[in-house]
């Protein structure tokens, strides 16, 4: 279908990519410009970040440009320990591509991977699972009689693949199952058969049967509901064996390297990216971006904001301050204290902040549309919608509600903070657009040194991906350097 090269950036050296090349014969059609569009709006850990997408330009040719992930292929890394996965580690696996299925399966509309297999999972120098390709993915439409066309990997894919009727989730989690029996089974079987249960057996995974036998069973029905059931029922055999394991004093430790104990990485090591976005102007989208902006900063030793409405004057007033009254003109790039500042930064230059080392990125997106800011505001690690606490105002957060087509069925990184608002006001606004990710958000007149109100209200805002403060802010009106 396609060809990956591992791609060296002229412009940033020593940075790669994965550059995934498709090719259509004239009459022939590749879909690649919709798997551009559903990696866009996916992001999660697990899952390669796309970058850009070169379009077919007449010579058949387009590119998907995203993140290189050093790995092994599951296969191989298990084959190069000598085949026999321990039970605590193969489940441990288990429970990482359950997760990184319950993301998709979850994702609105929903992604069906369609192609869960060793060799399209890595493990990182991390012991992490990376999903690598998703070149026949699809999303599920409900009412479908079935998939349009009839793909997977003979031996890892689902039965109803093959034709019959559509593929949603439980098709993935056959495709786990196979994939766990393969690894299980000394790498000899991907389907239930006495030979293979026999052979689980003799590794020593005998209490994964009963999982395994519900994954693969034939009619998708009968299989787990979910991947979150499934990761429970991996769970509970998790405990389990750990209990059992817990009474044998004497055992040896395994030599095997498995995966750490570990959930995932926060971020994969890379940018975590916050985008805020105003419901409507004046909401106070960019001093709320402010504020998070130096509140990461007490903590974290990379910061970056940028400005990406292009027309908005803010930023360049900032720069002129931070440089002095007189200052000739406002650069593009400026430090307050520890945040760096950067100005409508062009499609070059937003991908030099996502591969600069930043630590987290804050995206203020003002109050645009544009498609492009939505793309950025939907794949975000954080988005939070800026809106207005009277009640007067409330139907600018329905009407953007209404934009993105999501009222009622927000995903779980989405988040609504409302200055100033009373608790009354926070609670009207939740039952107004059917979720409980609404948050008040004090007064703070010096968004660049926030006040402990402020800080604790975005913590609690932000959840586990803002860090621990370890210093206090510095002064806004210092001279700054470039």
């Amino acid at each position: 279908m396609s060809r990956v090269y591992l791609a060296s950036d002229l412009k940033l050296p020593g940075k790669v990519w994965a550059v995934k090349e498709s090719f259509a014969a004239p009459g022939h059609k590749v879909p690649v410009a919709q798997e551009a569009e559903l990696l866009i709006s996916l992001n999660h850990p697990r899952l390669p970040r796309i970058v850009d997408f070169i379009q077919e330009d007449g010579s058949g040719y387009s590119y998907i440009v995203m993140d290189y992930i050093v790995g092994e292929h599951l296969d191989r890394y298990v084959k190069a320990r000598g085949g026999r996965v321990p039970t605590e580690a193969l489940i441990r696996f288990a429970l990482q591509i359950a997760e990184g299925l319950h993301y998709l399966h979850t994702h609105r509309p929903p992604v069906i991977h369609r192609d869960v297999k060793p060799s399209n999972l890595l493990v990182d120098g991390k012991g992490q699972i990376r999903f690598i390709d998703f070149g026949i993915a699809r999303t599920y439409e409900a009412g479908k009689a079935e998939d349009t066309i009839q793909l997977g990997t003979v031996g890892f894919a689902a039965p109803e693949q093959y034709g019959g009727r559509q593929s949603d989730g439980r098709a993935d989690l056959y495709s786990l199952g196979a994939v766990l029996l393969y690894l299980g089974t000394d790498c000899k079987y991907s389907a239930w058969t006495q030979e293979a249960e026999d052979c689980l057996r003799r590794q020593g995974h005998g209490q994964l049967l009963p999982v395994l036998e519900r994954l693969l069973q034939q009619r998708p029905e009968a299989r787990f509901a979910s991947a979150e059931a499934a990761g429970e029922a991996l769970r509970e055999v998790l405990r389990a064996h750990a209990a059992e394991a817990s009474e044998v004093s004497d055992a040896s430790p395994s030599a095997w390297e498995g995966p750490p104990t570990g959930g995932q990485p926060a971020a994969g090591g890379r940018t975590a990216v916050i985008a805020v976005i105003g419901a409507s102007p004046g909401a106070g989208t960019t001093h709320t971006a402010i504020a998070l902006a130096h509140v990461l900063s007490r903590s974290a030793k990379r910061i970056a904001i940028a400005e990406m409405e292009a027309k908005s004057p803010a930023f360049q007033r900032l720069a002129r301050i931070a440089l002095g009254e007189f200052a000739s003109s406002a650069p593009r790039q400026f430090r307050i204290g520890n945040v760096q500042y950067v100005r409508a930064p062009s499609r070059t230059e937003w991908i030099e902040l996502l591969t600069g080392g930043y630590e987290y990125l804050i995206c203020d997106l003002g109050t645009g549309r544009q498609k492009e800011q939505m793309e950025e505001f939907k794949r975000a690690d954080l988005s939070l919608v800026v809106g207005s606490a009277a009640e007067w105002r409330a139907e600018e957060l329905e009407r953007f509600a209404e934009t993105v087509g999501l009222s009622g069925k927000w995903p779980s990184t989405w988040k609504f903070c409302v200055p100033l608002a009373s608790a009354s006001a926070v609670k009207r606004l939740a039952k107004r657009l059917r979720t409980r990710s609404v948050y008040a958000i004090p007064a703070e007149p010096e968004p660049f040194e926030p006040g402990e109100d402020i800080t604790a209200a975005l913590r609690v805002l932000c959840g586990s991906l803002l860090p621990r403060p370890k210093r206090s802010g510095r002064s806004f009106l210092a001279k700054q350097k470039l």
